[in-house]
């Protein structure tokens, strides 16, 4: 085995010793933020006929005022739940696949289904802690994105796309779990769940920039919640990729995001969530190993990231949102 070939095992080793630790995690927000479509290339810009498989591992971090549980319903009014002074403190971990095809030019369909690990720690203001797992499979969705312009058909350097989006019912969204049937520890949402949105990208010399913009729609899911409508908004530069001399020429393509997000307050039993919402800036710088040693072959990469607020003022009630990991393997055809 060549020393270069070593290296690659290595770090595909160490990547999923990352993606697979035997840890619980929460699902706290269906809307995270980040461009699920991002690619180097461009979600619709693959050749006709190309098919690719995606392995993403997410790690969450976040605390906010508890969900209030036995709620009397005012009728024909939409108040505001108060949390009490009760906490919530979550980690969230999901192990998301995705596969895309382009059948023809300038069209490209993707799927997704999460797996999902849900843990919260539930503190009340007059002291103690009790904690309540869950996992299992959560809701998958279908993308489809069409190129609406590219300044030309073989290998594009500037290109507008449009996307849209559909969640499914797919997970388990009534369990009860503790005595208790908690929207936040369900894996699914019970709700059909729909988006639109556009895309663009632009590469230059010395980098490649990307922008997008999706706007989410959640409908009234099961146990009466809805999750709030939400707009998500994202800057990328990345560099060419380059070969990394001290390291034995393992290829590297490294860059930055800025991922904004917007959402409104959930709506539980009629009324207003108060510690839901708001508007959060991260930003995320990551790297991608192409796992090849020529530049310009289509080959298995990996991918790291670390996503930091850049504060939360900006959210609604008692939120704290931490640090995001993000690491995956992806795959063409």
């Amino acid at each position: 085995m060549t020393s270069y070939r070593r290296r690659l095992l290595a770090l595909v080793c160490v990547t999923f010793a990352f993606l697979f630790p035997a840890r619980d995690g929460r699902a706290c927000s269906i809307c995270q933020p980040g461009d699920a479509l991002y690619s180097p290339e461009g979600a619709g810009s693959q050749a006709a006929g190309s098919f690719s498989f995606y392995v993403e591992n997410r790690h969450t971090w976040k605390s906010s005022g508890a969900l209030p549980h036995g709620h009397e319903e005012e009728e024909g009014e939409e108040e505001e739940h108060s949390d009490g002074g009760d906490r919530e403190r979550a980690y969230d971990r999901d192990l998301t696949f995705w596969a895309s095809w382009t059948p023809v030019s300038r069209l490209t369909f993707s799927a997704s289904v999460p797996y999902r690990w849900i843990t919260i720690d539930m503190e009340p203001a007059e002291g103690g802690s009790t904690r309540e797992r869950n996992r299992g499979w959560g809701d998958a969705a279908v993308y489809g994105t069409a190129v609406l312009w590219r300044d030309q058909n073989h290998a594009p350097t500037s290109w507008v796309e449009a996307r849209a989006m559909l969640k499914l019912p797919t997970g388990s969204s009534e369990k009860s779990i503790g005595g208790e049937r908690d929207p936040h520890l369900q894996v699914g949402t019970g709700s059909w769940d729909w988006g639109f949105g556009l895309a663009g990208a632009r590469r230059f010399a010395r980098g490649n920039l990307y922008a997008s913009a999706f706007y989410r729609v959640n409908e009234q899911g099961s146990l009466d919640y809805t999750y709030g409508a939400a707009v998500l908004a994202n800057l990328v530069y990345s560099t060419p990729t380059f070969a990394l001399a001290p390291l034995g020429g393992v290829l590297v393509r490294p860059g930055t995001e800025l991922n904004f997000r917007y959402a409104g307050k959930d709506v539980s039993d009629g009324q207003r969530y108060d510690s839901s919402g708001g508007s959060i800036v991260y930003v995320t710088p990551f790297v991608e190993l192409p796992l090849s040693l020529k530049i310009e072959e289509r080959s298995p990469w990996l991918r790291l990231a670390l996503r930091m607020p850049l504060g939360d003022g900006g959210l609604n009630g008692h939120q704290h949102e931490s640090f995001v990991f993000l690491a995956g393997l992806g795959v063409p055809f």
